[in-house]
């Protein structure tokens, strides 16, 4: 009986071998299409697990947190995480790093997960976490997980006390920074529908980076590196605060995740050469070969204006596109925007209502027991400069919960983190005005930093209303419950931001404002007013660092790039009055880093733009080093006075890649100073070198203060001058006085 069993299950084993091995023989050996009605049991879309991390620390809103502590009022803590469209979960688990108060209760004591508003689990605290660090894990449901996604953590504390008081503060339970969340994923094959763009080719639930690798089928045209610069900056504007990398391949192709293609009917990579010829613009969405789930956004068109028009398209008005291929018919391209229109810099000498500052619905409201901050970033213009007086202030129109008999409430204003402005409420009407008066600052705001209440370019205007609780204790024998009940705070979309009154002046080279806003060129959103300058046969490193940029710039501005101009030639009229962004390779070797080299770099940059040196930044050095050395250099255009050049070179690809990863990233450069910056694995290096221009539209008379302020023997010689005509003046008006008496 026992060889039978054996035998039979020997039997099975190699039947159900056979089955499988005749069911991969047929797939592989007929077309997928033939085959796609047969669908087994399990999911062929999907790929090959992998398992993600997340610090929770950096899951909680805001993202800067270190540490989380829960009270018996503040019970309540959220982590927010997303998961992309083309991605499955199947498995999700939270470990927990913890530490309650000695002084809780065990087992009444507990804490609450939920995912999505659903109860995940209830576990009590045992007498051997308590007072001590402790440690859980548990599972997730995976079916709960979606696209945007919210895991809770609930502290429900007691303490031992008879007539418990939950305001008491020894109630809490410190979430320690080791604690993560882990999903298990799969990718899958989406459907070849351009319904869903910007997905899968954008990521914007994640918070990660995007990377959109760009695939030509060459060396690119200027007319086609315009049209990547385009399409770079329309992902870059969608990106905002998580960054865009655009990796670029000539011919090859990216191992994994989706990429983009340009196409013309006579120029195309070698594995789209079956593709339709195109009759127009196209844009069109397919399966990347060689893949399990990547998808290929196909730019296509009969040449390359065709290519410029259909990324002009995605650019202009985000048309609405269904299938698989979308043919354009006509683009409408806007006119060039005026200077410091960004959509994300906020306009001055007006009135700006906060609804026009709002970038999500429930931004100005607050509420619970122990109620957060309201936040509102405000991007102000980068070169901004006051003279005397100026308007700088905020009308803030808000409702609240009023205070209980006996209890007061406070309202309180922030910029940047400190306290601005604070009024006592009244408890009658639950409504208020308030006039605040926003710091003043003398001079250029783009000097300030954010170490004290001062405007900068990237501000954050917090509001919040505290309120005084008087919870009274009790004893054994007169124990007195208490009910607590949940405040809320609206500040109404009708109040207004006023700025007025301010001038436009910048003393250039600053790398810092270009790092930090991308000044000179996002003066014009459009980048209208700039030139990229760089090499005909650019590297597909150098053609990734020109992206990159252009796709930061638009995260900056909020406006794609629809009038960029792209040459290789020193010598077109392109580069004539605009201000110039050039992409190559080191003119003059780096023996070392140091002032002399810097001001060596920078003097050769100069001047070959002023003799128009042909192959300037595109040739490499002799012995074609790659020690990882980039810079970004910048000084006055020769070309035009006034006028910006910013060059971003490289040595090699060690040094290009080290570039790129700061672009990369929106803080990234953050402590660049000067007009040279050398990039090395120490770090950054800046150096303020050769002359200094400004550019701007200040009052006469405050630029003749400027020229004289830093030369005292001008001022004490302006002085005596000064004293000898009043002395004169006076002098001549007594004799006259004196006369007309006599």
């Amino acid at each position: 009986m026992m060889k039978k069993t054996t035998l039979i299950t020997t039997i099975t084993a190699v039947m159900a071998a056979l089955t499988i091995g005749t069911y991969t023989t047929t797939v592989s050996a007929a077309n997928l299409k033939s085959v796609s009605d047969i669908q087994p049991v399990w999911r062929t879309d999907v790929t090959g697990t992998r398992t993600e991390v997340h610090p929770l620390m950096k899951l909680v809103p805001g993202g800067m947190a270190t540490s989380v502590k829960l009270t018996g009022l503040s019970r309540v803590q959220a982590f927010d995480f997303g998961v992309r469209p083309d991605d499955v979960v199947s498995e999700a688990s939270l470990d927990l790093h913890f530490t309650p108060s000695p002084s809780i209760a065990a087992t009444t004591s507990q804490l609450n997960f939920y995912l999505n508003g659903r109860l995940q689990r209830s576990i009590p605290l045992t007498a051997d976490m308590v007072g001590k660090p402790a440690h859980m894990s548990l599972k997730l449901s995976p079916k709960v997980v979606e696209t945007v996604n919210q895991l809770t953590v609930e502290f429900i504390g007691h303490t031992s006390s008879v007539c418990e008081n939950p305001a008491d503060a020894a109630i809490w339970l410190d979430i320690g920074a080791e604690s993560k969340l882990t999903l298990v994923k799969q990718r899958i094959r989406l459907a070849n529908d351009l319904a869903s763009f910007p997905s899968p080719f954008v990521d914007t639930v994640t918070g990660a980076p995007t990377v959109l690798p760009m695939v030509f089928a060459g060396h690119p045209t200027d007319t086609q590196k315009e049209a990547a610069a385009i399409l770079s900056s329309v992902v870059g504007r969608m990106t905002e605060w998580r960054g865009a990398d655009f990796p670029v391949f000539y011919q090859g192709t990216p191992a994994a995740g989706h990429y983009v293609v340009f196409a013309t009917n006579e120029k195309r990579p070698e594995f789209l050469q079956d593709l339709p010829r195109a009759e127009g613009p196209m844009v069109s969405i397919t399966d990347a070969p060689g893949s399990l789930y990547s998808k290929v956004l196909v730019i296509s068109g009969r040449n390359d204006e065709d290519l410029l028009a259909a990324v002009r398209a995605l650019a202009v008005d985000r048309p609405v596109m269904v299938g698989e291929r979308f043919k354009v018919k006509k683009v409408e391209v806007p006119p060039v925007r005026e200077a410091y229109d960004a959509p994300r810099w906020i306009n001055t000498d007006v009135e700006i209502p906060f609804s026009k500052l709002i970038q999500y619905p429930g931004q100005l409201s607050a509420r619970g027991y122990t109620m957060p901050q309201v936040h509102l970033p405000v991007k102000l213009v980068p070169d901004l400069y006051m003279v005397g007086d100026a308007v700088l202030g905020m009308q803030v129109n808000y409702r609240y919960a009023k205070p209980m008999p006996e209890e007061t409430a406070q309202f309180r204003t922030f910029i940047n983190g400190f306290l601005a402005d604070s009024d006592t409420l009244a408890g009658k009407d639950g409504r208020g005005t308030r006039q605040v008066h926003l710091p003043s600052f003398y001079g250029s705001l783009a000097v300030n930093d954010p170490v004290g209440p001062v405007l900068t370019h990237l501000n954050d205007l917090s509001f919040s209303v505290d309120y005084e609780r008087t919870i009274q204790g009790g004893s054994k024998d007169n124990c007195r419950s208490v009910m607590l009940i949940a405040h809320q705070m609206e500040i109404e979309p009708t109040s207004t931001l006023t700025i007025k009154g301010l001038y436009h002046h910048a003393e250039l080279p600053d790398l810092k404002l270009f790092a930090r806003s991308g000044f000179p060129f996002t003066k014009y959103a459009d980048l209208s007013q700039t030139a990229i300058l760089m090499s005909e046969k650019a590297s597909e490193t150098e053609m990734t660092t020109m992206l990159n940029t252009v796709g930061r710039m638009a995260a900056m501005t909020g406006a794609p790039a629809l009038h960029v101009r792209v040459t290789g030639d020193m010598k077109s009229s392109v580069l004539a009055d605009r201000d110039i962004l050039a992409v190559g390779r080191f003119p003059v070797e780096m023996t070392n880093i140091d002032e002399a080299n810097a001001t060596k770099l920078q003097k050769q940059m100069v001047d070959d733009f002023a003799t128009k040196k042909a192959g300037a930044f595109t040739e490499a050095l002799a012995g074609n080093r790659d020690n990882g050395v980039s810079a970004v250099v910048s000084a006055e255009s020769p070309l035009s006075n006034g006028r910006t050049v910013v060059a971003l070179l490289s040595e090699g690809g060690r040094g290009a890649a080290k570039l790129n990863a700061e672009l990369v990233n929106p803080a990234g450069l953050g402590t660049v100073t000067g007009a040279v910056a050398i990039l090395n694995d120490a770090g950054v290096t800046g150096f303020q070198v050769g002359e200094k221009y400004t550019v701007g539209n200040l009052p006469w008379y405050h630029k003749v203060w400027m020229s004289v302020i830093d030369r005292p023997v001008v001022l004490v010689v302006c002085a005596l001058l000064s004293a000898l005509f009043v002395g004169f003046g006076i002098f001549t008006f007594m004799r006259l006085w004196v006369r007309r008496r006599a």
